[in-house]
């Protein structure tokens, strides 16, 4: 299941992608059939859009190294201003 939820949107690319090779290697492909695939890739890439929004929501939720590393870096130009200040 880590690997659909990691490659989502390349599956559903490379299956849709595969479409149009498919009608033109069977032109008398049954038209009903086609478009169930098709439909069922439109309903994949909506899941893959969801899955993709949810990466992106957590990561957007999740505190980042660089915060904490901007905030050392504010608290030693505060000491070093001040150091400079006692001199």
């Amino acid at each position: 299941m880590d690997f659909l939820r990691t490659h989502s949107v390349r599956i559903t690319a490379a299956l849709a992608a595969l479409m149009p090779l498919l009608v033109a290697h069977w032109p008398g492909i049954d038209w009903y059939g086609l478009a169930a695939v098709v439909a069922a890739l439109l309903g994949a890439g909506e899941m893959a859009q969801r899955v993709e929004n949810g990466k992106t929501s957590e990561a957007l939720y999740k505190t980042s190294p660089y915060d904490e590393l901007a905030a050392i870096h504010v608290q030693l130009a505060q000491r070093e201003r001040e150091a400079g200040l006692a001199r």
